[in-house]
């Protein structure tokens, strides 16, 4: 995943909303690389979830 500031896309299979804290902590902690991996994999993950769920509601709604 390449970051916005680095040129990456704004799409919401790369973002997650953080509080001002926790964003500080993903850019200037001790621990960024392993938090910045971690919010990275959520974000792709609840995005396919996301992804999936609203093809099948849509395929169910149109069943009907």
């Amino acid at each position: 995943m390449q970051r916005i500031t680095e040129g990456g896309r704004d799409h919401p299979s790369q973002m997650i909303a953080l509080c001002p804290n926790c964003h500080a902590m993903k850019e200037r902690g001790r621990n960024r690389k392993i938090l910045q991996a971690a919010l990275a994999n959520t974000a792709r993950r609840q995005h396919a979830l996301w992804v999936k769920s609203s093809t099948t509601s849509h395929a169910t709604s149109c069943e009907n």
